[in-house]
């Protein structure tokens, strides 16, 4: 048994709201708001609590320590949830994201290679084109005055940049209508959402018409990155040269799956493929989406930011190299604030591998847990005002103010083994974009700035969000 605390006390002791006979407390946590519930609980009930999903048990957290312990034993004393588990295996979407146990260090292994930080580097070339051609979808949004949805232009980016990655593929979804690949992304993660957090697997039963549809655009998924992967194959042959320097993640997954005869099949192929799709789409768009709306609300800390810009890339109007990316700390900083208090994960679920005993309690096997992140991040306790949006605060030298400034609190890629492997291209994309936004635009709200909220479905979106931009002045 794995020890995090002394002096156990019973898991069915612990406090936590009331529920209904057999649904618990399942009608008083809308999916959309799952999280702000939870963060609303865990300010009545504590750093632990209960709640119940129909007949599921659901122990919720929000210790620091406690969560930090947690992601850092992972694997090998927590894993994800079986429910989230069996709905990606379900979805054919059993990739290192979903995987556990030595499944997750065979597949992790080549995915880390394929992505590692040298390769991003040769791949920079191809993502200032195409930041380049999102600059220019907002230069003609902002002579027309029609106003920009940011979230779903970024996510066209995102799924442009990532298909290059991962494919070699350029769908150019900013310039044209694009693929039919990018609608079938929009459909995976609200069902995953809604199928994890489910009290009983209906789907398995009836099916919906979003669950039919589903099904339908991972069917096309599978086809269309099944013809991805044998035309790599067929170039593969053809060009030894790019098994010494690949150009691509698929090349370089299926160069190193022979060398090491790993034992992967073309449904882990797909589901790697796929979760990669998934994760550069919604994760890394939301995140710049959410600095986009601080930066309207926060218009002071635009101009530092732009200032900042102008130093780095002047007289151009445009990043050249990923070198001038690595000099803009404020940016970075703004970046940081941005997700500790608008984390696309506020919630990791997860569960442990035999009983453990967390915040004096006893935890059973399989036990699901919540961990709430950005409750967490947002404590006075770790961050001195935590609830403030205030950049400054990792800045150099930042920490000597005497406020708590205590970054094992945040978590935004996870931490321990498990740490995400895209988190370097996803930085890269943020930095490049936000770069590409202050060079060139000035920005405002086109609706109310009220009207913003949190939605989540499996990742947290602005919603609502709406800017109205104009071309810069004077560079």
């Amino acid at each position: 048994m794995t020890a995090i605390a002394n002096t156990p006390g019973r898991f069915r002791d612990l406090p936590g709201p009331k529920g209904l006979p057999v649904l618990g407390n399942l009608l008083q946590m809308p999916l959309d708001r799952f999280h702000l519930v939870l963060e609303q609980w865990a300010e009545q009930y504590g750093s632990i609590f209960r709640v119940r999903i129909g007949p599921h048990p659901l122990a919720v957290i929000s210790d620091r320590e406690a969560v930090q312990k947690v992601l850092v034993q992972r694997p090998n004393g927590f894993r994800r949830t079986r429910p989230l588990e069996a709905a990606a295996a379900e979805m054919r979407l059993k990739g290192v994201f979903a995987a556990e146990g030595d499944d997750w260090r065979r597949q992790r292994r080549v995915v880390v290679a394929a992505l590692k930080l040298a390769r991003l580097r040769l791949f920079f070339p191809k993502l200032a084109v195409t930041v380049g051609r999102l600059q220019q979808r907002w230069e003609r949004a902002a002579d027309s005055g029609e106003p920009v949805d940011p979230c779903r232009d970024l996510m066209r980016l995102t799924v442009d940049v990532t298909m290059q990655l991962a494919f070699g593929v350029d769908p150019n979804t900013l310039e044209t209508s694009g693929p039919v690949i990018q609608r079938h992304l929009d459909k995976v993660f609200p069902v995953l959402h809604r199928r994890v957090n489910a009290a009983f697997p209906y789907w398995r039963y009836f099916r919906l018409p979003s669950d039919r549809a589903l099904d339908r655009a991972l069917a096309s998924l599978e086809d269309e990155v099944g013809e991805m992967v044998r035309a790599t194959r067929e170039r593969l042959a053809a060009d030894p040269g790019l098994r010494v320097s690949p150009t691509n993640f698929l090349e370089a997954i299926l160069v190193a799956l022979e060398a090491e005869d790993s034992g992967f099949s073309d449904a882990e192929i797909f589901a790697n493929a796929g979760t990669l799709l998934l994760a550069g789409e919604d994760t890394t768009a939301n995140t710049m989406a959410w600095m986009i709306h601080h930066f309207m609300q926060y218009p002071e800390h635009f101009e530092r930011a732009r200032r900042e810009v102008d130093d780095v890339i002047a007289p151009a109007s445009a990043v050249e190299t990923i070198d001038q990316l690595e000099r803009l700390p404020f940016l970075d900083a703004f970046r940081d604030e941005t997700m500790r208090l608008k984390p696309v994960a506020p919630v990791a679920l997860l569960e442990p591998l035999e009983d453990v005993v967390i915040l004096d309690h006893m935890i059973p096997k399989g036990t699901q847990m919540a961990m709430l992140l950005r409750h967490v991040a947002a404590s006075d306790r770790h961050f001195g005002n935590g609830s403030r949006f205030d950049p400054e605060r990792w800045l150099a030298g930042s920490e000597t103010a005497g406020c708590p400034h205590d970054t094992r609190a945040f978590v935004p890629f996870g931490a321990g083994p498990r740490l995400c492997p895209g988190r370097n291209l996803a930085l890269l994309q943020i930095r490049a974009v936000i770069a590409m936004l202050c060079r060139n635009f000035d920005l405002e709200p086109a609706g109310s700035p009220g009207a913003v909220t949190e939605h989540l479905a499996f990742t947290m979106l602005p919603a609502n969000l709406s800017v109205r931009l104009r071309r810069r002045q004077h560079i």
